[in-house]
């Protein structure tokens, strides 16, 4: 339970100096001082996920909230005013009442741990039969791709029946993981609402943690950024003919992290082979937080070998109606359309 107390009514005015305390208070720092249920989220970078509302995040890299499915969003006194009922009086009041007594305390995010070195502790089945008849049947992948990536040794099925993606660097090495699970979970046993699929990111080295999944054809001049592997699996598929010298990227969510640390990356890569950074493209999910993670990553300036690399957006076109639309829904949608034009040829 949050730790909001009652706050006595003044007519007293509230004073700027006050308002401004109140306005530019660390959100992150106050609402974990004042014992608010907000824990680091996995999937995005400088953001805290409520446990009890799935779809509230508080930024700290921005000092805002923002509640996707109330659409609203603000500082800490609008927190309060929308999660607790407070009003704008009350809830300024209490922020000074807070800082005033000293009970906001200093707030350090943990330091992270790393291993020395990738260990790879997954039980992989001999098989392969659930994770094709996931991403095939279910997530409409392309049966060619699934097949040569089960045979690079890129995918295996673990004893859950998970699909394992590897992370290899270069030289082919293996330095690290993430698991996706095939069978959907009941709501009861979800952690978290809005997340279907059991998904886990394996513990790695420091170098290793933000690199991710990534299928490189030829040189990666280009570098195309995605949310997840199964995004990255479907862009695949879209634009196949299309795709030459290039890398593409899974960041595992929105982790401005990762894309630094692909860049650099690649950049040392192309330097031993004497060439150089072509471009680079933005191609998360069309909801809320991709939008502002591009605009996020679109304000930082790339150069390479003295030359501006530009950051393109590519990014699914949203059907009206909906607040989120990534990849695979696009993938899903081009596979249903040409069935039913196949239908209508063979008709004719």
């Amino acid at each position: 339970m949050s730790a909001i107390s009652n706050v006595k009514k003044s007519k007293r005015p509230l004073s700027q100096q006050e308002i401004d305390k109140a306005s530019d208070i660390d959100i992150v720092q106050y609402l974990l001082s004042i014992g608010e249920p907000i824990k680091p989220d996995s999937k995005t970078s400088h953001y805290y996920r409520h446990e009890h509302h799935d779809s509230l995040l508080v930024s700290s890299h921005k000092n805002y909230f923002i509640w996707n499915s109330q659409n609203k969003s603000g500082n800490a006194i609008k927190y309060l005013m929308l999660v607790h009922g407070l009003s704008f009086r009350d809830s300024v009041e209490k922020i000074n009442k807070d800082l005033n007594n000293g009970e906001i305390k200093e707030f350090k995010t943990p330091t992270p741990k790393y291993l020395e070195e990738f260990v790879y502790n997954v039980a992989e089945r001999n098989t392969t039969d659930n994770i094709v008849n996931y991403l095939v049947d279910e997530r409409k992948i392309d049966r060619g791709l699934v097949d040569m990536l089960i045979q690079y040794d890129y995918i295996k099925e673990d004893k859950y029946r998970n699909v394992v993606f590897k992370w290899k660097d270069a030289e082919g090495n293996l330095i690290g993981a993430n698991l996706q699970g095939t069978r959907e979970m009941p709501l009861e046993k979800r952690i978290r609402k809005d997340r279907a699929y059991f998904k886990q990111e394996l513990p790695t080295t420091k170098k290793a943690t933000f690199t991710g999944f990534s299928l490189t054809i030829g040189y990666p001049e280009n570098i195309h950024y995605f949310e997840s592997c199964i995004d990255l699996l479907s862009y695949f598929c879209l634009h196949r003919k299309k795709l030459l010298n290039c890398r593409l990227v899974s960041m595992g969510g929105l982790k401005k992290e990762a894309y630094i640390e692909n860049l650099k990356r690649s950049a040392e890569e192309l330097k031993q082979t004497g060439r150089s950074l072509k471009s680079v493209k933005i191609c998360v999910d069309n909801d809320h937080g991709g939008r502002e993670f591009l605009v996020e990553v679109q304000s930082i300036e790339i150069k390479h070998e003295d030359k501006e690399i530009p950051v393109i957006e590519d990014i699914p076109k949203i059907p009206d109606g909906l607040n989120k639309w990534d990849w695979n829904n696009e993938l899903q949608k081009h596979k249903e359309r040409t069935l039913v034009k196949d239908k209508v040829d063979r008709e004719l």
